[in-house]
């Protein structure tokens, strides 16, 4: 496993940044007609912070509950202030075991919709249609 990155300055909290940008329009137009519940495990050395995150047809509230959920995300604060900062990728995160997943993956591929991209992007690419990529693909 590679070590966690560096922290940033002391006093920012990007993560608690995050989640309140998340919640204070109240509905996320990226969530419409998807429902799902994501549990937010953060370790910080000894100490665990949880941040809940239900979304229901678009609408989404964050708590700090340590209530079940369809996933539960692991990770280290400094992982997680990266993800929510654009400088990692949630699921390159995955691959690399610095994050984990209990429960459903479809949950954590919706929420990562709404993560930023890297610093200096210019917005998001528009979707690709399965037909459009099978057309694309090499002949074996």
């Amino acid at each position: 496993m590679a070590p966690p990155p560096a922290s940033p300055k002391p006093g920012a909290d990007p993560i608690s940044k995050f989640f309140a940008s998340l919640a204070a329009p109240g509905q996320i137009a990226t969530f419409a007609g998807e429902s799902a519940t994501l549990r937010f495990d953060v370790t910080s050395g000894s100490k665990m912070q949880h941040w809940y995150l239900t979304i229901n047809n678009g609408s989404v509230s964050i708590t700090r509950d340590n209530s079940p959920a369809d996933a539960i995300v692991q990770l280290e604060r400094p992982y997680l202030e990266d993800i929510v900062t654009g400088r990692l990728n949630a699921q390159a995160a995955m691959l690399r075991q610095v994050l984990t997943v209990d429960g459903s993956m479809a949950a954590l591929m919706m929420f990562q919709r709404c993560l930023p991209g890297p610093r200096g992007s210019t917005g998001r690419v528009a979707p690709i249609s399965s037909q459009t990529v099978m057309a694309q693909r090499r002949p074996m």
